[in-house]
């Protein structure tokens, strides 16, 4: 998949949307919804992906890195379709973006 790294603006914080589903998605991948949140609050970054979805990479308080996979079809606000580790593509873009060098 390639990837298209889009411009963030925190002026416009957009809210992300549960549900039961998406709640006991993230849990196959053990995360929790506080840890999506709080890499959603610090993220800087926003990939573009498929089926008008967005990937948001950020750091959870423990430095934990997520990718963040929400859909923004029918409203404002991001539905938040799943949450997991980022992979090492994933990785090297948050690197590259936020300037921060870490072993991959």
């Amino acid at each position: 998949m390639s990837y298209k790294v889009l411009h963030y603006d925190k002026s416009s914080e957009k809210k992300l949307i549960w549900d039961d589903w998406n709640r006991n998605h993230i849990k196959k991948h053990s995360v929790i919804e506080d840890e999506v949140e709080e890499a959603y609050e610090d993220h800087l970054i926003l990939v573009e992906s498929y089926k008008n979805r967005v990937l948001i990479l950020g750091k959870t308080k423990r430095d934990r890195l997520l990718t963040v996979v929400c859909s923004q079809e029918l409203q404002n606000d991001l539905y938040v379709v799943s949450a997991r580790d980022m992979s090492k593509k994933e990785r090297r873009i948050y690197y590259e973006q936020t300037q921060t060098h870490k072993t991959i």
